[in-house]
């Protein structure tokens, strides 16, 4: 596993990957930018309640609290957000990885780019949900840490790894894979939700975790002899 996560933090930052990534983060601030310029403008129009109390500090700390909340949920939807974007060029991701580490393998076969675009879509809507239902437990010391490596670890490497392992089996096959190693492919993800905690780092996660778990199915796979499709 250790060595699938150093092969995979390497791939993060090779030249094969930099045109990907640099289309996914674009479109992944751009759109974060815009919410969060929008959460802002729209707190402007919360109505005022401590002047009609004859307490006009009620206001001022409603107003940083908003905000607090802004950006804690906007750095908290940087991970989610810079998913979906990557969920469209996974295949491209997992792709140039392949051919630069395993070019004498059978390639994997690219998922249509609708599912992919579905899959992506689901995903992020479900990590999004999950991380503001655990909000509270954020804001409690060393349990946020367990909390957000444990949720997002077993969610990175659950959908990672059958995404990579799709283009290889069947969708049982993939499943069935995962459950036998689950618990590498747990710590592998833990290994990505650490890098997803850090702010801004945590775009580059979905290209980490992909292409870590690159390795980690062909690891699994025995060698070059991948099963196929049937």
């Amino acid at each position: 596993m250790f060595k699938s996560l150093s092969l995979g933090l390497s791939d993060t930052f090779s030249k094969p990957l930099r045109a990907v990534m640099l289309r996914s983060l674009g479109l992944s601030l751009m759109l974060l930018a815009l919410s969060g310029v929008g959460a802002f403008y729209g707190l402007e129009y919360i109505p005022p309640i401590g002047a009609n109390w004859g307490a006009p500090f009620i206001d001022t700390v409603i107003d940083w609290l908003s905000g607090a909340i802004v950006v804690v949920v906007l750095v908290l939807l940087l991970m989610p957000v810079s998913a979906l974007f990557a969920g469209l060029f996974l295949e491209e991701v997992a792709g140039a990885v392949e051919a630069r580490h395993y070019p004498e393998d059978t390639a994997g076969r690219d998922q249509p780019f609708v599912q992919g675009l579905w899959i992506a879509l689901k995903f992020t809507g479900l990590l999004i949900l999950l991380n503001i239902l655990a909000l509270p437990l954020y804001f409690i010391p060393i349990v946020n840490v367990v909390t957000y490596w444990g949720l997002n670890g077993y969610l990175l490497g659950r959908e990672y790894f059958e995404l990579v392992a799709l283009r290889h089996r069947t969708p049982d096959d993939a499943r069935t894979l995962r459950r036998q190693k689950k618990a590498s492919v747990f710590f592998a993800g833990v290994g990505a939700a650490a890098l997803a905690s850090i702010p801004l780092v945590n775009l580059l996660t979905p290209f980490f975790a992909t292409a870590m778990m690159v390795h980690l199915h062909k690891r699994f796979s025995e060698g070059p002899r991948s099963q196929k499709l049937g």
